[in-house]
């Protein structure tokens, strides 16, 4: 015993080499488990196939339900995409570059790029063109401001010519959906966002289904938008005034379950309107500031 207490206050160069390789082992072990202990739990990817598509997925049986839904009940899958909208993000607002191409009196227009921020309550738009404005190239619309003399809310415009600007002192306010703002599209900025579409195409699909003439199908597939997977749904609808086109097809983000781009060729077989969401953000804390025609470069005057 001696011999060993020995050791340890008058260590020789043998024994201080074992010392010295003990505390190695013990701070290598404390170091492992704490590297294991920081290390974050990441869902497991899987590639799943179906058909000729493989599609990664972190939730196998859900992008099966969705497969399964596509195929069989097209309403079904859009109310499904509804409710887990209501759920996740219609408490908060969103960014994106929306892509639209529309036609207009049986002319094409050009394919406009806007950059959007958009808020549910109130219901809040703001608008920049970055690429083929129309004739105004950012806008703002806030639920309950800028009323007319009717009380109808007003979106403020900055028309894109400079000019024009100066003259007009840097804003028009105009309504919406009045004759000379839907001269450039088919759709006003209050039917804008996820859960108007989502809607829409519910609507359509309950109505057609109910008179017998609503064809769907799941021909397509999958595809890639903007990086992110997609299945896609095709509807067939008659020639009708209330119907919007011919064959749509609906492109559904399979991780959020939101129709990221809407395709719909006329009973031509023309394309009468493309519109796309790019990069989506999510769930972002917009405050009434961030819908100011300040805060978006437009000049207003009150």
């Amino acid at each position: 015993m001696k011999k060993y207490i020995g050791m340890i206050f008058r260590p020789s160069n043998k024994g201080v080499r074992v010392l010295v390789g003990l505390l190695l082992v013990v701070l290598m072990a404390i170091q492992v488990t704490q590297c294991v202990t920081a290390t974050p739990e990441v869902s497991e990817l899987t590639i799943v196939r179906i058909g000729e598509n493989e599609v990664v997925t972190d939730n196998q049986s859900r992008l099966e339900k969705i497969t399964e839904l596509a195929k069989t009940d097209h309403l079904a899958l859009l109310k499904m995409c509804q409710d887990e909208f209501n759920r996740q993000y219609s408490q908060n607002g969103y960014t994106c570059t929306f892509v639209k191409q529309e036609r207009i009196r049986e002319k094409m227009s050009k394919e406009q790029h806007i950059n959007v921020k958009f808020r549910p309550e109130p219901f809040s738009v703001a608008m920049l063109w970055i690429k083929n404005a129309p004739i105004g190239d950012s806008l703002v619309y806030v639920e309950g401001k800028y009323l007319d003399d009717h009380d109808r809310t007003q979106m403020v415009v900055r028309p894109k010519n400079g000019l024009i600007q100066k003259l007009v002192g840097g804003s028009v306010k105009k309504l919406p959906d009045g004759r000379e703002a839907m001269k450039k599209t088919l759709r006003p900025c209050t039917e804008f966002g996820f859960a108007n579409s989502i809607q829409s195409l519910i609507d359509i699909y309950a109505i057609a289904r109910e008179r017998g003439e609503c064809i769907e199908e799941f021909t397509e597939g999958f595809a890639d938008i903007d990086g992110r997977s997609c299945i896609i749904l095709t509807r067939f609808l008659p020639e009708r005034k209330d119907y919007p086109a011919k064959k749509t097809l609906v492109f559904i983000d399979v991780e959020y379950l939101l129709p990221v781009r809407v395709v719909g060729y006329d009973w031509k077989d023309r394309l009468s309107c493309n519109y796309e969401f790019k990069n989506v953000q999510l769930n972002v804390p917009f405050n009434d500031e961030d819908f100011t025609p300040a805060a978006n470069d437009i000049v207003c005057k009150d």
